[in-house]
């Protein structure tokens, strides 16, 4: 006698099989996006203006080097709800350092090269080290491809 799954086999979840399964299952898709070079410049050039005219930005000479008791009596200073400092050093935080200032709410560091704008909309107040600000400033005009400008020193004749 023939069953019904005679030319199909035994298996009722193949895909030539009515309410069997697919042929090729779901894959995987990546959604998120680049945002491009010119809008994210523009984004931190509009974003430290406003902080700026807010007084909510300040530039410091230096981070490195800083406890993080130091940060927390600078953010209590402040009497910020949330800071957040960007340094240009590189090496930026030890991993005990790190551990330390997360479990203080309200106060991130972050280097020129993980710095986002969203990052800094986020905080109440940005505090940077001039390294950084320098640093920024560089990226900037590197992607708008301008150069940077080097004050030079006009020798009059005596």
């Amino acid at each position: 006698s023939s069953g019904i799954n005679a030319e199909y086999g035994k298996d009722k979840r193949a895909p030539n099989c009515m309410f069997g399964g697919k042929v090729l299952g779901k894959r995987p898709r990546d959604y998120g996006y680049d945002i491009d070079p010119i809008t994210l410049i523009t984004g931190f050039s509009a974003l430290c203006t406003t902080k700026l005219a807010q007084g909510d930005l300040s530039i410091v000479d230096t981070l490195q080097g800083v406890d993080v008791p130091a940060l927390v009596e600078y953010k209590s200073r402040l009497t910020a709800e949330s800071v957040l400092f960007v340094t240009g050093y590189a090496p930026g935080l030890t991993s005990s350092q790190n551990t330390e200032i997360c479990f203080h709410p309200g106060i991130d560091l972050l280097t020129t090269e993980t710095v986002h704008p969203l990052a800094m909309i986020q905080h109440t107040v940005v505090v940077m080290d001039y390294l950084a600000v320098r640093q920024l400033e560089e990226w900037v005009l590197a992607i708008r491809g301008e150069h940077t400008v080097v004050e030079q020193t006009v020798d009059t004749p005596v």
